[in-house]
C-alpha cells in the first residue's frame, strides 16, 4: 500500500462527494471544516485529482508551507512546488537571496509554461505558498513571457548582443562563473549561470552559431553533459518590472477554474495583520505597507474555485457566509515510547474493520516499527501497512474506517529539517585563484617575498612567463612558471604582515633548520605516543548489530560522503584492540554529533558506558536533548550531570554510574572530578577539548591510555595538515555543509537606528531571534537600553563573560526557549551551540574585529531553512583604516568559493593547527607560512617512518621554444597561474591528458604556444622515466644529460631543427 491509497478511501466519504459535486459548477466559494492534521493535504490532493488544473495552497507561515509541501509530495508525487517568501521587507534596499529568487522565478516560469501549452503538458502544478510570499506581489504573466530568452543548439545568435542582453537582464560579467547571475566569455565560449538553473551552462559558438550547450560543475569548472536547449530568465524579479507597471498577485497565473485552498482563513487574516503591524512604520515610513495586502489577495482568490479549510467553524467578516461541509475527522494521541498502548489501540481498530496505515520517514524506522509490532503480536499485512513518507501528523476518519498514523504519533520525533539542495561533488580549483598583487609568497629556497605580478620576458631567444617577487631592499626575483612548484602562498595570521627575506642571505636557511628541528621533535613525540597506544591494547568492540543497522537507517537526513567516511573510520578504530584516539573536525551542523551518537550507540550495544564531556552546561543540555530524542526508541538510559544540579540528583546519577544502570552520561568537567567512577566505561566523547583547562586536559591524557576517546571540534583543521600527520594523529574531516543551509546575506553599513530597527523587525516578523554583538562589557547595558528604546516591543536581554555563571546560564536557557527576542552579547556566543531560530546577527563596531573573528561570529546564524542576515556596523563619520575597509569588503563578498571566505578559513585553520600542535608550532607556522610548514612536516614524518622520499621530476628543458599560455586564451592572470601550477604538478600522462581536456572544455581549442607547453610537459615526463636530467639545444647541437652523469651531443640537420619536438620524440623512442 502507498500513501496515495487513502485518496481513494477519502473519495468514498459522503463529505467529499458533497463538496466535489458542489465544485463542479466552476468558480465559487466553498467552506470545509473538521479537518485535522494531514487530512488537509489529502483533501487538496484528492480534489486536484478530480479537477486536474494548476492549484494554489495558501498557508500562514513559511514553516507551515514547507511542511505542507513535504506532505503533498509524499501523497501526490511530482509537480508540487514551494513559492517562497522573499524574506526581505518591501521597499528595503536588500536583494533576496539568489536561491529564493531562483525558486520564485522557477514557479512563475512553470505556471506560465502550463498556461502557454496546457494541452501538450502532462503536469498540473500545485503551488504551496506562505501568505508572506503572496504579499510581496509578482510581475504579470505578460511581462514574464516577454522576458523569456530561449537558446537552442544550432541557433544563430550574435555573442556581443547576447552579452548585452545578459547585462540588461541583471547578470554580472565575471572572470569565472561561480554564482547564479554570473556570465563569462573566453573566445568562442560563453559561460552563463541562469538565475533559475541548478547548474551553470557553457555555450560553445562557431562564428555566431551555438554549437553546443553543456551544464558544468561550479567547483571543477568541467562540463557534465550536453543538452539541446535552455530558457534564460532575468536575474531577479526587480529586473522584470517595467516602470509605471504595478505588481499583480500570484493568482494572476491561475485560470478561473483553478483550485485555491485557504488553510485556516482566520489565521491567515491574523498573519496578514501581524505582518503589517510588525513593520517599522515610524522609522521607515516607506515600508508601512506591503505592495499587495490580504484583502487584494482574498479578492483574487474569490475569482477562482476557493476552498476555505479549517478545523472549527469560523465567521470572518471579509468572507461571505457559505454552507460548510463538515468532515468528521479526529486527531490521534502520541504514543511516544508507549508501544503497549499503541498495540492495544491497533487491535481495537482491526477489530472494528479499520484500514491502518503507518507512515515512517525512512527504512530504518520502518524496520524498527515492524520489530516493535511483532514483539507485541501485531502482524503487518492485510489492512495494516507501513509506508515511507513525510507527514507531520496523522488522523482518524471513522466514517471510512481509516487510521493514518504518522511518525510523530509513533515515535514523537523531533522537528524535521528539510533538504534544500543536494550535495554536488567536484574537485575545487587551485588556491592561486585568489592571488592578488601585493600578496606574500614563499619561495622554498629564497624565503618570503611580495608578489608583483606575472611578466612575459624575452629569455634565451624566446618569450617566457615569470612570476616577479620583491624581496628586502627592493631586490627582485624572476621565477619561471616552470618552477612554480618551488613557490607557496604565504599564509600566516590575518592582519599581520611577515618580514621580507633578503635574497642570497643565510637567514632563511637558518630559520628553516630551526623549524625542521622543532618539527622533528614534535613528530617523534607523536610517533612514540602512537606506538605506546598500539602496544598497550584495549577493548575491541563487536561488529554492528541488527539494532545498530536499524538505528542508523532511522537517521532522518541523507548522510554526506564525509560523514559516511568518518563513521567508517570511527568504527574501524573501535573494532580494533588499540584504544581509539580520533579527532573529528567539522563546523556546527555539519554532522559531527550524529557520528558521535552512532559511536555511543555502538558502545552501549556491547554493554559498555559512554561519557560525553562538554565545556558548558547549555551545550550539555543541547546534547542531552539530541541524544535522548535520537535514542528514544531503544532501552538506553541517558543522564545529564552538572554542578548546577541539586546534590541529591547528582548523588543518584553518580551511584547509577557505579552500578552501571546509566548507559550514557553527558556533563561538564564535573565528570572529571574524583568522586566519579564507572562500572564499565568504554568510550569518552569530548566536545571542544581546547576550551578545557590544563588540569582537565591532563586527566583526559591519562584517560586516553585506558579507553576509546573521540574528540569533536568546530575549529577547522586544514586538510594539508591532516595529510601531513597521517600515521601520527588520527583525524577525520567533515567538510560538506548541510543541505538546507543558505549562504548568509551580509550588509556592511554605518551604525544607524533605522537600519537596526528594520533588521530586528524583519526577524521578529518571521518569529526569529537576533544576536546583537557588542564586545565591550563596560557599555553593554547602555547598548541594551538603546535597543529597548529603538524596538520597545522586543524582549531584550544581555549576556557576557563577566556575569555570574548561574545568571549567564539562565539568560542562555531563556534565549534557547524563545523567551528572549534579542540577545545583546559579547563574543562569548557559544561556538558549539546550534540555535536554528537565530537568523539575524548585528555586529557593532565590526571594524574592530579580525576577518576570521567576523567569519566565526557571522557563522552563528544561517543554520536553518530561513535566509539569514549579518549586519556589520561601523561608526558614522569615522575614517576607517585601509585594513578595516578591505576586511569588511571581503566579508561582505563572502561566498563558499569567494576569496574572503578562503582568507578567513586559512586564519581559522592556523588557529586550529595551533590548538592541535601547541603554541610553539603555531609560532613556526606564522614564521615560514603554513604551506611550507606542512611540506616540511610531511618530509619529516616520511623520514622518521623510514619511507623513501617522493621522487621529483627534475628534468631541465632548454630547447628555445616559445611555450606559454597566451593572455587572449586565458585573460585572467590568476586563472593562468592556477593552470601553470597544475601543469608543473603533473606526474603522469593521464594527468596531462586530463588537463588538456579541461583547457579545451573551459577555454576552447589550444593555441600553438599552449600546445607547445603541454608537449614540453609530455617530453619532460618521458625524459624522466628514461633517466634524463637535461635536454638543451644550442644552434645545431642537442645536448642530453643522464642521471648517471653521462652526456651525449647530437648534431641536428636543418629539417630536424624545424621539427625539433618530433626529432626528440624519435630520439627518446630509440633510447627506450
Amino acid at each position: 500500500m502507498s500513501l496515495t491509497d487513502p485518496l481513494s478511501c477519502l473519495e468514498k466519504s459522503s463529505s467529499y462527494t458533497a463538496i466535489a459535486k458542489a465544485m463542479e459548477g466552476g468558480a465559487g466559494e466553498f467552506c470545509i471544516n473538521g479537518l485535522w492534521g494531514s487530512s488537509r493535504s489529502y483533501l487538496a490532493a484528492s480534489l486536484r485529482r478530480r479537477f486536474p488544473l494548476p492549484s494554489l495552497f495558501i498557508v500562514s507561515t513559511i514553516e507551515e508551507a514547507e511542511k505542507t509541501e513535504d506532505e503533498l509530495k509524499a501523497i501526490s508525487g511530482d509537480e508540487i512546488y514551494l513559492f517562497p517568501a522573499r524574506e526581505t521587507l518591501p521597499g528595503e534596499d536588500i536583494a533576496p537571496h539568489p536561491d529564493i529568487v531562483s525558486d520564485r522565478l522557477q514557479v512563475l516560469e512553470r505556471l506560465l509554461s502550463y498556461n502557454l501549452k496546457p494541452s501538450t503538458l502532462n503536469f498540473k502544478p500545485l503551488v504551496v505558498a506562505p501568505l508572506q510570499a503572496l504579499l510581496n506581489g509578482v510581475v504579470s504573466p505578460a511581462v514574464l513571457r516577454s522576458r523569456l530568452l530561449r537558446l537552442t543548439v544550432g541557433q544563430t545568435m550574435n555573442r556581443d548582443k547576447l552579452m548585452k542582453k545578459l547585462i540588461n537582464y541583471g547578470y554580472d560579467h565575471t572572470s569565472i562563473v561561480e554564482e547564479r547571475g554570473n556570465f563569462s566569455r573566453r573566445g568562442g565560449i560563453l559561460d552563463i549561470y541562469p538565475s533559475t538553473g541548478e547548474y551553470p551552462l557553457r555555450l560553445e559558438f562557431f562564428a555566431d552559431t551555438i554549437e553546443s550547450i553543456r551544464p558544468f560543475s561550479v567547483t571543477s569548472q568541467r562540463s557534465l553533459e550536453r543538452i539541446n536547449a535552455v530558457t534564460i530568465l532575468p536575474n531577479g524579479e526587480h529586473i522584470l518590472r517595467d516602470k509605471g507597471k504595478k505588481l499583480t498577485t500570484l493568482l494572476a497565473y491561475f485560470s478561473r477554474d483553478s483550485l485555491v485552498f485557504l488553510d485556516e482563513p482566520a489565521r491567515l487574516r491574523a498573519a496578514g495583520e501581524q505582518t503589517q503591524c510588525r513593520l517599522p512604520a515610524k522609522t521607515l515610513p516607506s515600508l508601512s505597507s506591503f505592495p499587495i495586502n490580504f484583502d487584494r489577495i482574498l479578492a483574487a482568490c474569490r475569482e477562482k474555485r476557493l476552498i476555505r479549510m479549517s478545523l472549527l467553524p469560523q465567521t470572518i467578516p471579509e468572507m461571505k457566509t457559505v454552507p460548510a461541509e463538515h468532515f468528521p475527522i479526529q486527531s490521534l494521541e502520541t504514543y511516544r515510547g508507549q508501544f503497549e498502548e499503541l498495540a492495544k489501540k491497533i487491535k481495537e481498530w482491526k477489530k472494528d474493520g479499520y484500514r491502518i496505515i503507518f507512515v515512517c520517514n525512512n527504512e530504518g524506522e520502518k524496520r524498527r516499527l515492524k520489530e516493535l509490532l511483532r514483539e507485541r503480536e501485531v502482524k503487518v499485512g492485510g489492512k495494516l501497512s507501513i509506508c515511507l513518507g513525510r507527514l507531520q501528523s496523522g488522523f482518524l476518519f471513522p466514517e471510512i474506517k481509516l487510521a493514518l498514523i504518522a511518525d510523530q504519533e509513533i515515535f514523537g520525533r523531533y522537528r524535521l529539517r528539510r533538504p534544500r539542495r543536494r550535495f554536488k561533488g567536484g574537485v575545487p580549483l587551485s588556491r592561486f585563484d585568489d592571488l592578488q598583487e601585493g600578496d606574500y609568497l614563499v619561495h622554498v629556497d629564497q624565503g618570503i617575498g611580495r608578489y608583483l605580478g606575472v611578466e612575459r620576458i624575452p629569455s634565451e631567444g624566446r618569450e617566457r612567463d615569470f612570476l616577479t617577487l620583491e624581496y628586502l631592499d627592493k631586490d627582485k626575483l624572476y621565477v619561471p612558471v616552470e618552477e612554480l612548484h618551488l613557490v607557496r602562498k604565504y599564509t600566516g595570521v590575518e592582519g599581520r604582515a611577515p618580514r621580507l627575506s633578503r635574497l642570497g642571505g643565510r637567514s632563511w636557511e637558518r630559520t628553516k633548520e630551526r623549524v625542521r628541528k622543532s618539527i622533528r621533535d614534535l613528530a617523534s613525540e607523536l610517533l612514540e605516543l602512537h606506538a605506546a597506544r598500539e602496544a598497550r591494547g584495549g577493548f575491541a568492540f563487536s561488529s554492528d548489530t541488527p539494532w545498530q543497522h536499524e538505528f542508523e537507517a532511522a537517521f532522518i537526513y541523507e548522510e554526506t560522503p564525509d560523514q559516511l567516511r568518518t563513521l567508517e573510520e570511527v568504527k574501524r578504530d573501535m573494532e580494533t584492540p588499540e584504544p581509539m584516539d580520533r579527532l573529528i573536525c567539522g563546523d556546527v551542523g555539519y554532522g559531527k554529533t550524529e557520528v558521535a551518537i552512532r559511536a555511543a550507540f555502538k558502545c552501549v550495544m556491547d554493554g559498555r558506558q559512554v561519557a560525553i564531556l562538554v565545556p558548558t552546561t547549555i551545550l550539555a543540555q543541547q546534547h542531552y536533548t539530541t541524544f535522548s530524542d535520537r535514542m528514544a526508541d531503544y532501552p538506553i538510559n541517558i543522564a545529564m550531570l552538572s554542578r548546577f544540579q541539586a546534590r541529591s540528583g547528582q548523588k543518584e546519577i553518580i551511584e547509577n554510574l557505579k552500578k552501571g544502570t546509566v548507559d550514557i552520561v553527558i556533563g561538564t568537567h564535573r565528570l572529571l572530578q574524583d568522586d566519579i567512577a564507572f562500572k564499565n566505561l568504554g568510550l569518552v566523547i569530548v566536545d571542544e577539548e581546547q576550551r578545557f583547562g590544563v588540569a582537565h586536559k591532563e586527566k583526559l591524557k591519562r584517560l586516553r591510555k585506558l579507553v576509546d576517546i573521540l574528540t569533536l571540534t568546530a575549529t577547522p583543521i586544514p586538510r594539508t595538515l591532516h595529510m601531513s600527520l597521517m600515521g601520527l594523529k588520527d583525524m577525520s574531516q567533515i567538510d560538506t555543509p548541510p543541505e538546507d543551509r543558505l549562504p548568509i546575506q551580509t550588509l556592511v553599513t554605518e551604525y544607524d537606528e533605522q537600519t537596526i530597527s528594520a533588521a530586528i523587525h524583519r526577524e521578529m516578523s518571521r518569529d526569529g531571534q537576533i544576536f546583537f554583538v557588542h564586545n565591550r562589557v563596560k557599555g553593554i547595558e547602555r547598548m541594551a537600553e538603546k535597543l529597548r528604546r529603538i524596538v520597545p516591543e522586543a524582549r531584550i536581554a544581555v549576556a557576557h563573560g563577566q556575569m555570574r555563571e548561574r545568571e549567564l546560564e539562565k539568560v542562555m536557557s531563556d534565549f534557547l526557549n524563545y523567551k528572549i527576542d534579542v540577545l545583546v552579547v559579547t563574543t562569548i556566543i557559544e561556538s558549539g551551540l546550534d540555535i536554528p531560530n537565530v537568523n539575524t546577527i548585528i555586529i557593532n563596531r565590526a571594524d574592530a574585529f579580525g576577518l576570521s573573528d567576523l567569519y566565526q561570529l557571522r557563522g552563528r546564524v544561517g543554520r536553518f531553512k530561513h535566509l539569514a542576515f549579518a549586519y556589520l556596523l561601523f561608526p558614522k563619520y569615522s575614517a576607517l583604516s585601509e585594513v578595516s575597509r578591505k576586511r569588511l569588503k571581503a566579508i561582505e563578498e563572502f561566498s563558499d568559493l569567494g576569496s574572503g571566505f578562503r582568507i578567513a578559513m586559512r586564519d581559522l585553520q592556523i588557529r586550529g593547527a595551533g590548538n592541535l600542535l601547541g603554541p610553539e608550532q603555531h609560532g613556526y607556522i606564522v614564521e615560514i607560512g603554513f604551506d611550507l610548514y606542512c611540506q616540511l612536516l610531511r618530509q619529516t614524518v616520511r623520514e622518521l617512518k623510514g619511507e623513501k622520499p617522493k621522487e621529483e621530476i627534475d628534468v631541465h628543458l632548454d630547447l628555445g621554444l616559445e611555450a606559454y599560455i597566451p593572455d587572449d586564451y586565458v585573460p585572467d592572470t590568476r586563472q593562468r597561474l592556477s593552470i601553470y601550477r597544475k601543469m608543473v604538478e603533473i606526474t603522469n600522462e593521464a594527468g596531462l591528458k586530463d588537463l588538456q581536456e579541461e583547457l579545451q572544455d573551459r577555454f576552447g581549442p589550444l593555441p600553438p604556444p599552449a600546445k607547445r607547453f603541454l608537449s614540453l610537459l609530455a617530453l619532460k615526463l618521458k625524459s624522466f622515466r628514461l633517466g634524463l636530467t637535461y635536454l638543451g639545444r644550442k644552434g645545431n647541437l642537442l645536448t642530453v644529460k643522464f642521471r648517471n652523469n653521462e652526456t651525449m651531443t647530437l648534431t641536428l640537420r636543418p629539417r630536424e631543427k624545424e621539427n625539433l619536438l618530433q626529432t626528440i620524440e624519435k630520439f627518446l623512442q630509440v633510447l627506450k
